[in-house]
């Protein structure tokens, strides 16, 4: 789904989120029916949820699916006109595959931004 650094840039969003809501890697773990294993894993970088699991996580940590693929680095650079970043073209420029980019928004609550399209991949 994304790079090995991509993959390090999940766990530290990941564990940044869950420091932020005051979660232990056991609650978290519950919360979203994985293991505590797992959640340890995923934030050391060594494994890639799937986009279930993601959804969970994100879930249980407030944010969507795409907020935790976005590079940190890059969120601010991504808004349109000072609004919200766009969580597709953080997918693209994060390298998720369009294939995975179009299922998650195809289970997202939040749309594409109007004024958003979405790049052509070749």
């Amino acid at each position: 789904m994304c790079p090995k650094n991509g993959m390090q840039n999940l766990g530290a969003r990941l564990r940044r989120l869950r420091h932020q809501a005051k979660l232990t890697q056991a609650e978290l773990a519950e919360s979203a029916s994985i293991s505590c294993v797992y959640v340890n894993k995923l934030e050391r970088g060594l494994a890639t949820p799937s986009i279930p699991v993601l959804q969970r996580l994100a879930q249980s940590l407030g944010t969507d699916a795409a907020s935790l693929l976005t590079p940190e680095e890059q969120g601010p650079s991504l808004s349109i006109n000072g609004a919200r970043p766009s969580p597709y073209l953080a997918l693209y420029l994060a390298g998720v595959a369009s294939k995975t980019r179009r299922l998650v928004f195809e289970t997202m609550d939040t749309p594409l931004h109007p004024n958003l399209h979405a790049p052509k991949i070749k």
